[in-house]
């Protein structure tokens, strides 16, 4: 990394400040959100404003993860927007340490707003995005949030601009912009520095003449010559693909996607029904993953050949087809697994990952690279529009302009100028990252002795602890008041003994308390597992210094131990399952088999039908379809291998003697 990512990535990593990491086109910013995701310690989520975004940086839509709605959002009020929030979900969210936005020039003021008023109320803290840290990537120079007038009307009584600098929330937050300004897609000086200006809203009268200079009126690239066009509008750009692909003498062939389970039909990255000759000019909208790294997300090529579930492609003049066959994108969701936030796999869209590519939107081209574009930016009608179709280019020589650019087609705003001026005025250096590294460790020393946590989770409970306000509340909120590191010991060992006391009592009385409820059950493995690793934490401050970085590592390990350790689960044995080693043998094969088919394992069987299958040990294919969520089809595909895995199962109890029946 050179030293402006070096520190950004310790700003990431040692802090809880606000990043806001910035720069032109083509200066890393997409490849160190990549090696963030990697290498970070921190429980992480990455989201994005628009689904496309979201898929192309491996995450979620903003809307998605906090189930905010599209409209305008009045900041303000007591309102509790996570009050219908699943327990897992809280339970995500509470665990979050950073959360990244990307393309966040797209993203409303009352969109990080409501963000900050969720991430407060979940954790229970006063602190900005209650004390979650925010990586915000993205260049306000080019695409804007979509804003229609009348939403702004509403929005424009709480917000001086429509950009996400101008929330609330940012006010008070402590935040830091560092700008990447080294330059990776155009090598060429004289470009680099004509999309500096057009950047500034500052075009020089002698560059404007330059950037003319590509004015090529009735230019028509040859079919070997793959050109493409980026219009203001989508109507224009569909129109230039529909005309030049009619005229291909060739044959047609149409290849359908295959989308399963949950996938935004704003995340589409090509066509459901792809339409497509030979003779036609294509683009990829992936990367290849293999390790011959044949095509990237952008490349410009023309189909040669069609056979059967494959199309080949030549790109330029390089030697050999690339033969194409459909791929994979998956749409993730987050999932809290042993107090680690994972992955999971929420649906998936495949198909022939090409596009025709004669034109593409402005809009649709931001993050990719073209060696050869005609650009057409006289019809620019919002901020940044133009900055982002010249940028798209990877030299001043690949690019033909459909007409003249004026100064009037390079569109500003002054709010974004203004900002940007404030912004470097207080540009980051080691002296502030190690000023901002004493604040965190101040916030981690305060979450020490922060039990709101516990509050929470110790509803419904107080009556088997009955002390915790007088031996722990009050004396956490007396303490904190004079918070200093030289008192930490003490203090730890305290609250050790009340957690220690406390913990004890709860095992004796709550297993009578829950009885039967799952629910109850639930919140009581919850604040279990919540005092195990508070406890854990002041064992170890009663005999250590206090430091960020023991802290955080003590916490972790502290909560995965109290995740792991569900040997006195009350969850656990109130959902044990009738004949559970049959259910996780017939689990075990549902994975096995939704790998095989590419399917997702709930389409093959629910757990819910499984844990029936369980029960009701079915022997027939008559019996076993009656059950629901199998029903005759399935029975009929999966039933010989499930009613296996019943006999073998019974076998195993009842010994080799028990007399096997017919199938049917």
């Amino acid at each position: 990394m050179n030293p402006v990512m070096q520190l950004a990535f310790d700003y990431v990593e040692s802090t809880n400040t606000v990043v806001f990491l910035t720069g032109k086109a083509g200066t890393g910013k997409t490849t160190f959100l990549q090696q963030i995701r990697h290498e970070s310690k921190k429980r992480l989520a990455v989201v994005a404003p628009t689904g496309v975004a979201a898929i192309n940086a491996g995450g979620m839509t903003i809307h998605s993860l906090f189930q905010i709605p599209f409209g305008p959002i009045i900041p303000g009020g007591n309102t509790r927007p996570d009050v219908h929030y699943s327990e897992e979900k809280k339970e995500l969210l509470t665990n979050l340490e950073l959360m990244i936005i990307d393309e966040v020039s797209m993203v409303r003021p009352d969109v990080l707003d409501q963000i900050d008023l969720i991430l407060r109320n979940v954790k229970e803290s006063a602190h900005p995005f209650g004390g979650v840290q925010l990586l915000l990537i993205g260049d306000l120079s080019q695409l804007s949030p979509i804003i229609r007038d009348e939403e702004w009307v509403m929005l424009s009584r709480y917000y001086t601009t429509p950009y996400f600098f101008s929330s609330q929330v940012m006010q008070k937050a402590s935040c830091v912009r560092i700008e990447l300004d080294h330059v990776f897609r155009q090598k060429e000086q004289v470009f680099v520095d004509i999309l500096n200006e057009v950047r500034n809203q500052a075009i020089s009268a002698a560059n404007l003449e330059l950037l003319n200079a590509r004015y090529q009126p009735n230019f028509r690239p040859t079919a070997e010559d793959p050109y493409i066009t980026l219009t203001t509008h989508n109507a224009l750009a569909q129109q230039i693909n529909s005309e030049f692909i009619e005229v291909l003498p060739e044959q047609e062939f149409e290849f359908k996607a295959t989308i399963r389970g949950e996938f935004p039909k704003d995340a589409y990255p090509t066509e459901t029904t792809l339409k497509l000759k030979t003779g036609a000019q294509v683009m990829f909208v992936k990367n290849d993953s293999s390790a011959e790294k044949l095509f990237y997300n952008g490349k410009i090529g023309t189909i040669t050949r069609i056979e059967s579930d494959t199309v080949f492609v030549q790109c330029g003049n390089e030697g050999k087809e690339v033969a194409v066959q459909a791929l994979e994108w998956t749409n993730i969701k987050y999932q809290l697994e042993e107090q680690e936030i994972s992955e999971t796999n929420a649906g998936s869209f495949a198909q022939i990952p090409l596009k025709l590519a004669w034109a593409i939107t402005i809009h649709k081209s931001q993050g990719l690279s073209f060696d050869k574009a005609i650009i057409d930016v006289s019809e620019a009608f919002t901020h940044g529009q133009a900055y982002v179709a010249l940028s798209r280019c990877r030299s001043l020589a690949g690019m033909v302009l459909r007409n003249p650019i004026a100064p009037h087609n390079i569109i500003g705003d002054p709010a974004i100028a203004h900002f940007n001026e404030l912004a470097k005025s207080t540009k980051p250096d080691l002296a502030s990252l190690e000023q901002h590294r004493e604040l965190y460790r101040q916030y981690l020393l305060s979450e020490l002795f922060n039990f709101n946590g516990l509050k929470i989770k110790a509803r419904g409970f107080e009556e088997l602890i009955p002390d915790l306000q007088k031996d722990i509340f009050d004396v956490a909120e007396k303490f904190g008041r004079q918070l200093t590191t030289e008192r930490t010991g003490k203090a730890a060992i305290y609250f050790r003994e009340k957690l220690k006391e406390a913990i004890e009592s709860l095992h004796k009385q709550i297993p009578g308390l829950i009885g039967n409820s799952k629910e109850k059950a639930a919140k009581a493995d919850q604040l279990i597992r919540y005092l195990m690793t508070r406890l854990n934490l002041m064992e170890y401050f009663a005999k250590e210094n206090f430091t960020a970085e023991g802290y955080l590592a003590i916490k972790k390990n502290a909560q995965a131990n109290a995740a792991a350790d569900q040997s006195r689960s009350y969850v656990k044995a109130l959902n044990a399952k009738p004949n559970e080693k049959l259910f996780n043998q017939i689990l075990s094969w549902r994975d096995t088999m939704a790998e095989k088919d590419k399917v997702m394992p709930n389409m093959i069987l629910s757990e819910k039908t499984m844990a029936t299958i369980a029960e009701k040990l079915p022997e027939v294919l008559k019996t076993l379809s009656a059950i629901k969520g199998v029903g005759p089809q399935k029975a009929a595909q999966y039933g010989p291998e499930l009613i296996g895995l019943v006999r073998s199962y019974q076998k195993e109890l009842q010994g080799p003697e028990k007399e096997q029946g017919i199938l049917f």
